[in-house]
């Protein structure tokens, strides 16, 4: 009877132990694989971000060309009154 006391005892020890040290290995592997997933959504935002950034500026210049063009056209619109005028 003891010995199977004993066995019974051992075994459940081992499967305390066992489920201690899988339950930390597998906590750890979680939070890699998190790690990773956010070092990867943050790559891609990155990305994302410097393209946005392209964006902007070629718009920028854009804006910059056409607020050029209408004060050219302003400027022709003034002379063309003036003519009129005399």
């Amino acid at each position: 009877m003891n010995n199977e006391l004993l066995l019974i005892i051992s075994n459940t020890l081992t499967a305390a132990a066992a489920w201690f040290v899988g339950r930390k290995r597998q906590q750890a592997e979680t939070d890699n694989a998190i790690l990773d997933n956010l070092s990867k959504s943050i790559g891609v935002y990155q990305i994302i971000i410097e393209d946005l950034k392209k964006e902007i500026h070629e718009l920028n210049l854009k804006i910059v060309k056409l607020e050029e063009k209408v004060n050219e056209l302003m400027d022709e619109n003034k002379k063309l009154k003036l003519k009129s005028r005399l």
